[in-house]
């Protein structure tokens, strides 16, 4: 049995978060939120107060800024300069800053970096938008998971308790469309399918069914035992 490295990407509000975490859980190997590395770089950027759009200014922050992160039982926890910072990084402020940064060239070599070191035992979970294509182009499963974006933005309205408001569900899907054009049209490093990458389109999948179906498809590739890692759909 090889140990599984698997590489799960996607676009904004898609569940690779929760279902990559989950995913891991149950194989009982870790699991890296690179999203959650950008949004760490972007609490530094918005808590210093620096504009988004100040290259130079945000490069120099992440020069003198100290980075931490280790897996949790509710998954991976991120420290900055020692104060622990997970639960602040899903914070609306947040989402809103954090696409410009995520197009710095320099934060996106720094995080590459510590992912790949990260990475370097041979196996785990990681998700994110490059991950199949940049930083673990030679993951032997790599699955790209999709879904429609009004089905992204309802189910992101219904994390954020806004499931009923018509106007803030329309504004969510308008701006999942919008991260969804930046994340394509960066030129570092944009959103795009592996070629070797299997789709996964989880517009009419429950959570379970989903993560059920990256279980399979690990067992598969990697021949594991999958007698506590499928769970019953109900």
């Amino acid at each position: 049995m090889t140990l599984p490295l698997i590489a799960i990407d996607g676009p904004a509000g898609v569940g690779k978060t929760s279902t990559a975490c989950t995913v891991a859980s149950r194989l009982g190997i870790p699991f890296l939120d690179t999203g959650a590395m950008y949004r760490a770089v972007t609490w530094v950027v918005t808590k210093n107060g620096v504009n988004v759009t100040d290259v130079n200014s945000i490069n120099r922050l992440i020069a003198r800024t100290q980075f931490e992160f280790a897996q949790g039982l509710r998954g991976v926890h991120f420290w900055v300069n020692g104060e622990e910072i997970t639960d602040q990084l899903r914070t609306p402020e947040i989402t809103r800053a954090v696409t410009p940064v995520c197009e710095v060239h320099d934060v996106r070599v720094y995080l590459v970096n510590l992912q790949r070191k990260w990475v370097a035992r041979g196996f785990g979970v990681m998700e994110g938008r490059d991950i199949g294509t940049v930083v673990l182009p030679k993951a032997e499963l790599k699955i790209f998971m999709t879904a429609k974006p009004e089905i992204r933005a309802l189910r992101r309205a219904k994390e954020l308790g806004i499931a009923d408001d018509e106007k803030a569900v329309a504004k969510l899907s308008k701006e999942i469309a919008e991260r969804d054009r930046r994340d394509m049209e960066r030129e570092d490093s944009p959103l795009r399918q592996a070629n070797d990458a299997i789709t996964l389109d989880n517009t009419e999948m429950s959570f379970d069914e989903q993560v059920n179906k990256v279980i399979l498809m690990a067992a598969e590739q990697f021949s594991l035992n999958l007698y506590t890692a499928v769970r019953p759909v109900g």
